[in-house]
């Protein structure tokens, strides 16, 4: 065996076994600023504009790209909770005015969009003016959402739920049922 492919056969082993030096770097600096990141769980590139209302628990594995944006950053927090050993994809944005928990064991596909607020929609004044409301969104332990799914505002996903991919999710699913499509409705038990 030549060594550049002994030297390569080394640098794939000690790219798998040890951590990012920049992620750590990160994780670092962000629970500095008040990010609470479980061990096992390295942040890779991500926004997270207010670290101190964002926690993350043990054994987790993100990918790149997720947007943590919450709205009221002055407000008791954390207001995004991630359970552990939660697998979250690339692109994935969680939108929080008020609180996105997600459960122990849930699976977040890329692409995937949470969003706990709305714009009021009374046709005599303008959408941009009206109040917003806000109610909280619960991921529940071993869920799966499926790519690109959309969960709006006071949507309840059950334990071990299923969401297919694209759909958009309107209500509460209950635990262990398939739901998928615009919007998503009841497919069957798992």
């Amino acid at each position: 065996m030549r060594t550049s492919e002994l030297i390569q056969r080394f640098w794939r082993k000690a790219e798998l076994c040890l951590p990012d030096p920049v992620a750590v770097l990160r994780c670092l600096l962000l629970r500095i600023r008040g990010f609470r990141i479980g061990k096992g769980s390295l942040l890779p590139r991500c926004l997270v504009p207010w670290p101190h209302q964002v926690r993350i628990g043990d054994h987790c594995v993100l990918q790149p790209g997720i947007f943590f944006n919450v709205d009221h950053y002055w407000a008791p927090g954390p207001m995004i909770t991630v359970g552990d050993r939660v697998f979250i994809g690339r692109d994935v944005e969680f939108n929080c005015r008020k609180r996105i928990t997600v459960g122990d064991d849930a699976l977040i596909a890329s692409g995937c969009h949470l969003i706990d607020c709305n714009h009021g929609t009374a046709a005599n004044k303008l959408i941009r003016t009206q109040e917003i409301t806000s109610e909280e969104i619960v991921v529940g332990k071993g869920a799966w959402l499926g790519a690109a799914v959309i969960v709006l505002q006071g949507v309840k996903i059950g334990d071990g739920a299923i969401i297919g991919a694209g759909s958009v999710l309107t209500k509460s699913v209950p635990a262990g049922e398939i739901w998928a499509g615009v919007p998503a409705k009841f497919l069957r038990h798992r």
